[in-house]
């Protein structure tokens, strides 16, 4: 008799057993795996926010030292173009006053309002497809007398 004669193997009952048990864990898994994208791209936006929010008063206190802050409409002498001390919503100058790499995010709009979308998720749609769909969006709307400016974070759904 061989040495190996006695060993054994797995059944093919006990094979279907671990099977079905991975395919458990897969599906149980698998959500929290795809929900992953929504939060990255939700990280971005709120990162964009934040990076906007940032500048804007960076700006605004820019524009005290200047005195030019309840102007509707001027250049400050760093070049950005601003509206009662907050930056002007086009999308020119929102590119010089926020620092994001164009290969992530889209631009559509202009005065009053500028909208972000990310450049992989809406690459083929048009500007009126994006205002039109419930799609991952930061808002930039300049300000009026007054008041500052809005920014919005629509979520990704």
């Amino acid at each position: 008799m061989s040495k190996y004669h006695n060993s054994k193997g797995f059944t093919l009952i006990e094979l279907i057993i671990v099977i079905v048990v991975l395919g458990i864990l897969a599906v149980t898994a698998a959500p929290k795996f795809l929900n992953v994208q929504k939060d990255a791209q939700a990280g971005a936006l709120e990162g964009l926010n934040a990076a906007l929010l940032g500048a804007s008063e960076i700006v605004y206190a820019k524009a005290l030292i200047e005195g030019t802050q309840g102007s509707a409409d001027t250049t400050l002498t760093s070049g950005i173009r601003v509206r009662y001390g907050y930056p002007y919503a086009t999308q020119t100058n929102l590119k010089e006053v926020a620092d994001f790499s164009e290969d992530d995010w889209k631009l559509s709009g202009s005065a009053p309002e500028v909208t972000f979308t990310l450049e992989r998720q809406t690459a083929d749609l048009t500007n009126a497809e994006i205002a039109a769909n419930d799609v991952c969006k930061v808002t930039y709307r300049h300000p009026n007398q007054g008041e500052k400016p809005t920014i919005t974070v629509t979520d990704c759904n």
